[in-house]
């Protein structure tokens, strides 16, 4: 087996692959990236159980193959080398089946290849209808939801994202009990009504691929799993097992009190509020409105002291005064998620679930829920 290939076509493919490399595992050859070359092209594929990523590479004038064969090359070390090397090229031979040589200028490398016989057998064959959705749009999709999802593995349901398919539109909600995020996308196509729920960790990780595309998405739903399909990358994730909880009784349909603001203030204001407390989740901020339409925020700590900040709202309407506490992180969260610069607070009482919505995120809706301080 031999090939050669320009190093930036290489590193590009290993950076996008090594989302399915496992880093504790007791089976070492998980750790490694298989290597698969014939005439036509060269496959990488890498699988951790959870996350498998396969990439497939066509001869060119960038991409030479002189002998076809496969191997298994340690992946953090074969990663570690394509970064470092300073040639524009790189020659890849593998001899007696478990020695792996890599030249590049006048670097020289050789890996003891892992035993192929030990990797799983992936399938990444698509099956039925895809959802087909732009790359630019389901990463918006994930970075406005996946960090809502939870992180207890005592409820596994709620450390994925739901996603649900309702005709033409597809509902993707995500929520660890304490705040929630849901956004709604009209698809191009209707489609048969499905719901799968799909691990946070996974979406985060595909969506450092999505970062350099610019193109469809295709989605396809084979048994418990996911495959994203993103023109010569396979992306595939194991779905979540369990129902995942219906969310819509969440939502209040009346608020007493609705506060707009200009977005990069109130999250400046916030920011500095918590200065005493830190970013952890338990960190507690109070908000009051007063009479006179400002609001105040304030947080403490006994250990420190007290921070007291004012924010002027850009509109306020229904009651005039009103007070609420929350986690200082899931609001801040919350608020980078829209991509509107004015953003409304939509309250119905002080320990009850509020809203945020955004003037120009129609289809976007975070809720927090409130902290009891007295």
């Amino acid at each position: 087996m031999k090939f050669t290939i320009f190093r930036d076509i290489l590193l590009d493919a290993l950076n996008h692959v090594s989302k399915g490399l496992s880093t504790k595992t007791p089976m070492p050859v998980l750790s490694g990236i298989k290597i698969e070359v014939s005439r036509e092209k060269i496959i990488l594929t890498t699988t951790n159980r959870e996350i498998s990523v396969q990439i497939v590479l066509d001869t060119s004038d960038q991409v030479t193959v002189y002998e076809e064969g496969s191997c298994i090359v340690p992946g953090k070390y074969f990663i570690e080398i394509i970064k470092k090397v300073e040639g524009k090229t790189v020659d890849f031979t593998l001899f007696e089946e478990n020695t792996i040589k890599i030249l590049s200028d006048r670097s020289n490398f050789t890996l003891i290849a892992l035993e192929k016989s030990n990797f799983p057998d992936v399938s990444f064959e698509s099956m039925g209808t895809p959802i087909v959705i732009k790359s630019t749009l389901l990463r918006q999709i994930i970075k406005q939801t996946a960090f809502a999802a939870g992180t207890s593995e005592a409820r596994v349901v709620l450390t994925g994202v739901c996603f649900e398919l309702k005709g033409d539109k597809l509902e993707v909600v995500a929520t660890d009990s304490y705040r929630l995020s849901k956004k709604v996308t009209q698809l191009p196509e209707p489609h048969q009504p499905i719901q799968i729920n799909i691990p946070s960790k996974a979406l985060e990780e595909l969506n450092k691929i999505l970062e350099s595309k610019d193109t469809d998405v295709e989605l396809f739903i084979i048994s418990n799993k996911a495959l994203f399909k993103i023109q010569n990358i396979s992306f595939m994730t194991r779905l979540i097992e369990g129902n995942f909880p219906d969310t819509n009784s969440l939502f209040p349909n009346t608020h007493i009190v609705e506060i707009e603001f200009n977005k990069n203030d109130l999250l400046a204001t916030i920011d500095r509020t918590q200065v005493f407390t830190g970013n952890d989740v338990s960190s507690t901020i109070k908000m009051v409105l007063n009479r006179d339409k400002t609001v105040h925020v304030f947080s403490s700590s006994s250990e420190i002291g007290r921070v007291v900040d004012e924010i002027f709202p850009l509109k306020v309407q229904g009651i005039d005064q009103f007070q609420v506490a929350f986690s200082a992180r899931y609001f801040l969260e919350a608020l980078r998620a829209f991509e509107s610069q004015e953003v409304t607070m939509k309250l119905t009482g002080e320990l009850k679930p509020f809203l945020i919505t955004g003037k120009n995120d129609d289809n976007l809706v975070q809720l927090i829920l409130p902290v009891r301080t007295f």
